[in-house]
């Protein structure tokens, strides 16, 4: 994939993530395939602090992956623990630093 083309294929993803208007949780697990589908596509000219910064976010967005696909609940992110607020909290802090990510990755020189 060209940078232009991850440029592109992230701005969908953070306008997508932007116009949704339900939980974080559900919203970042919907997703999540989008994602980690770009993990693996990564331009070789994304300078290496990016590239870190975003396999991080996908070994993040791995680790909170449902054990049954079918039933989203069984995440890591809908733990009962504080009437799910650490679960919330995290998928919009993982959400966050892929806005952040994508504005850097916007202003990179083709």
């Amino acid at each position: 994939m060209t940078l232009p083309e991850f440029q592109n294929s992230l701005s969908t993803l953070v306008m997508q993530l932007q116009l949704a208007n339900y939980d974080a949780r559900h919203l970042l697990l919907d997703r999540s395939d989008q994602i980690l589908q770009l993990a693996d596509q990564i331009p070789a000219s994304l300078p290496e602090r990016l590239r870190s910064e975003w396999l991080s976010i996908c070994d993040e967005v791995k680790s909170v992956q449902p054990t049954f696909k079918s039933q989203p609940k069984t995440s890591s992110l809908f733990d009962r623990q504080g009437m799910g607020q650490p679960g919330v909290q995290k998928a919009k802090t993982l959400i966050t630093r892929i806005v952040a990510l994508s504005k850097i990755v916007e202003r990179l020189e083709p």
